[in-house]
């Protein structure tokens, strides 16, 4: 049975299980998205008062990362569509149709998003350039680099206090990682990243890597 306004069709395939079929949306719906846009452009524009204050007080990143904190508690579509009008205004480049899923925050102006994208609930961003229809679901930590802070061994200097250095992350289009999978190296185009997995080496495109650190089990051409 066709879907309306845009949503999956449901298939059953097996008592346990069932598959869904993504039919393109309706005009109707179109224009309900359309008008949700703008009730949420006028809805965040406080939040972004706020924060162009806020940045009169503390430097621009620790702004921008309480300011993303909050915005990332709002709930349901209300939510989705405020963060969209949010980072399009505040990140370094935010493409449309994004989804911003709940809880998830970014530390990093410097982030860009591409179209299309899917961030799933409780997600956590640094210093990223996330390609076009990527997705990330629940609980993806993409950290700006593997090396984030200084390890020097001295007793005299706190972990804390020691130098810092953040690295872009360069995840391509089309890829899918899977829960709680914690990047800190580039991932190549239309790759899949298993649940849990640890990336500390660069993944090449259209490959699949699972594991703690991930490692490659299937490459373009395979399909084992």
């Amino acid at each position: 049975m066709a879907s309306e306004g845009g949503q999956p069709e449901v298939a059953e395939a097996s008592p346990e299980s069932f598959v869904t079929e993504h039919r393109p949306r309706s005009p109707l719906a179109r224009l309900v998205k359309l008008l949700a846009r703008k009730v949420a452009l006028v809805l965040v524009s406080p939040r972004l008062v706020a924060y162009l204050l806020s940045r009169l007080l503390v430097d621009r990143e620790t702004a921008f990362a309480a300011a993303s904190e909050s915005i990332a508690r709002i709930p349901g579509l209300r939510g989705v569509y405020m963060r969209q009008a949010f980072y399009g205004f505040t990140l370094e480049t935010c493409g449309k149709d994004v989804y911003f899923g709940w809880m998830t925050a970014f530390s990093k102006t410097g982030a860009r998003i591409g179209a299309g994208a899917y961030l799933g609930r409780r997600c956590s961003l640094g210093l990223v350039d996330l390609g076009a229809n990527t997705m990330l679901s629940d609980g993806v930590q993409v950290l700006s680099g593997g090396r984030q802070h200084g390890t020097d061994a001295d007793p005299a200097r706190l972990y804390k206090e020691q130098a810092q250095t953040f690295s872009r992350v360069h995840i391509g289009a089309n890829v899918w990682i899977g829960t709680n999978a914690v990047i800190m190296a580039d991932v190549g185009d239309s790759a899949v990243i298993g649940a849990g997995a640890v990336v500390i080496r660069p993944i090449p495109a259209s490959c699949l890597a699972v594991g703690v650190p991930a490692e490659v089990k299937r490459k373009p051409g395979t399909k084992t």
